[in-house]
């Protein structure tokens, strides 16, 4: 090594070299850079780096010499078009191409003349020779192992020259040096593959989960996978804003991976929540609809009328009193338009599509109080107190009660999110997440947070979240909305100091909303929108 570093110069170059390799996290830069070094550390001609396929193959990564000035693969050079190199053929391996061996054996191959190399196949290289007018003579194969001893690539080196620039063999020496750099490299693009594998076991993870909550419930699994969408398309615009309180907020590629990790997890918690109020499409379903229970007692109570009226009718006859017979059939036509209307009635409300008014909660007071009848002789009323306390929702299919446990929701992503160990540039991923029921007044849940405890990415999440269940195409229990009136509630909400005003302002202005619906909802829903009159938005200066 001292014939190498001879002087501080050379020094602070070994450094530089080891910096150099151990900084670069992408792979194939990663691979062209180890070349690069050793040709430098060695005063090689030539080199070539290969990476070893999935399919048993070398692959030319980087081609570089410099006498032929040729630069082939790598971030800046022309694209390789050689073909790969079969480790096995026919089953057995390939022992004419040293590269192939050299990944076979796991050895160092060091050759003063390839010419003279037997019983390795030099017929490709004297014919590139013949061409060029190159002399290939001496060569360095070096595998490059991992942290299992698994063959990741291999180095070959060809004519190093000495300081007057002739052609001499690789010295023991010299090979122990490339040695050591090549093993530095090698375990430099194993920390790199290997984290690059993390990150893409953990992205898939994160993805599967969302895949689990749509297999648990379409509507909420499509929810999981639009709201990252929708809130990175909110995210880059917000970082492109270059005027208003926002122009300051930038994000990296590290951030927007991370606040996208962060949209996948969002309601990972979801997972928990019990499928009978996760699938609740109407006010009345438990494992089933109980409308068509209640329809069922509907036709006993008619069927009873029926008989209850005809019997008088009957005797009535039997008595000659015709009057009296037109009497019973007016009052039982009346009662079984009444029952008919008051059947119809509670079909509309079980939707939960619209608001319900103080005067349908009487009405549905009247009728679980009017209606009757007798199974076992026993007097059993129309609507038990549960389907009363169901039926009488003002808004949406669930109950306070199942509210609660829907809000659970999050108790459960928080906990979830709080075992999993993120490493320090996903530190904010549950911040994020956790942020999207918040309310800039405190109000919110699972934490009260105000928007001074809350970053701009867990705010803007809010919105994108809240959007995305206005808009959305596939709930059972209500029909999508027109850009309209998502964007009129939403405004409301940042009247009401819920959401952020700011973020709200750039998602219009940017109309996000657009490039969303076009995207993932229907885009009938894209109706005129007037700036004017939309609440809680004000132009951004």
């Amino acid at each position: 090594m001292s014939e190498y570093i001879k002087d501080r110069t050379n020094l602070h170059h070994f450094i530089d070299i080891s910096i150099r390799l151990t900084t670069e996290k992408d792979a194939s830069k990663l691979l062209e850079e180890i070349l690069k070094v050793v040709m430098s550390i060695s005063h090689s001609d030539a080199g070539t780096i290969y990476s070893v396929t999935e399919n048993k193959q070398l692959k030319f990564e980087t081609v570089i010499n410099k006498s032929l000035n040729l630069y082939l693969g790598g971030e800046l050079g022309e694209p390789v078009d050689f073909p790969n190199i079969d480790l096995f053929i026919d089953g057995k391996e390939n022992e004419t191409a040293i590269v192939a061996h050299a990944v076979n054996s796991g050895d160092v191959i060091n050759i003063p003349d390839v010419y003279a190399a037997l019983p390795f196949d030099m017929s490709a290289a004297r014919n590139m020779d013949a061409r060029t007018g190159y002399r290939t003579q001496s060569m360095l194969t070096i595998p490059l192992k991992d942290h299992t001893d698994d063959i990741i690539g291999v180095i070959q080196l060809i004519n190093v020259k000495d300081q007057h620039g002739n052609i001499i063999p690789f010295s023991d020496e010299l090979v122990t040096l490339i040695r050591s750099f090549a093993s530095l490299g090698a375990i430099s693009l194993t920390n790199s593959t290997l984290i690059k594998g993390m990150e893409e076991l953990f992205s898939t993870f994160v993805e599967t989960i969302a895949m689990a909550i749509d297999e648990k419930s379409p509507h909420t699994g499509g929810h999981c996978k639009r709201v990252p969408a929708l809130t990175l398309m909110l995210a880059d615009a917000v970082h492109n804003t270059d005027k208003g309180p926002l122009a300051t907020f930038v994000m990296s590629d590290s951030d927007r991976h991370e606040l996208d990790i962060a949209g996948w997890l969002h309601d990972c918690g979801k997972i928990a929540t019990p499928d009978h109020i996760m699938e609740k499409s109407t006010k009345l379903e438990t494992i089933f609809d109980r409308i068509e229970y209640i329809d069922t007692k509907f036709e006993i109570i008619k069927r009873d009328l029926e008989i209850d009226y005809q019997k008088q009718i009957i005797s009535a006859m039997k008595l000659n009193r015709p009057i009296e017979v037109l009497q019973f059939e007016r009052l039982l036509d009346t009662e079984l338009k009444q029952l008919s209307l008051d059947r119809a009635f509670l079909q509309r409300v079980n939707v939960g599509g619209e608001f319900l008014s103080d005067e349908d909660v009487a009405n549905i007071d009247r009728i679980a109080s009017q209606y009757q009848f007798v199974i076992n002789e026993k007097q059993t009323p129309l609507l038990s107190e549960d389907e009363v306390e169901n039926l009488q929702i003002r808004r949406g299919t669930l109950t306070l009660g199942e509210r609660e446990v829907m809000k659970r929701h999050m108790d459960v992503t928080k906990s979830i999110l709080d075992t999993l160990p993120f490493p320090k540039h996903l530190s904010n991923v549950s911040e994020y997440a956790l942020g999207h029921h918040e309310k800039l007044d405190g109000t919110g849940y699972p934490q009260g947070l105000t928007k001074d405890q809350m970053s701009i990415p867990a705010r803007l999440m809010a919105i994108a979240d809240i959007f995305e269940a206005l808009s959305a195409v596939d709930r059972p229990y209500k029909k999508a909305k027109p850009v309209s009136e998502c964007l009129t509630i939403l405004g409301r909400m940042v009247e009401d100091n819920h959401l952020d005003a700011d973020i709200f302002a750039v998602f219009v202005e940017c109309e996000i909303y657009k490039q969303y619906i076009n995207d993932f909802a229907n885009p009938e829903q894209l109706d005129h929108v007037d700036l004017t009159t939309l609440p809680g938005y004000s132009p951004i200066k």
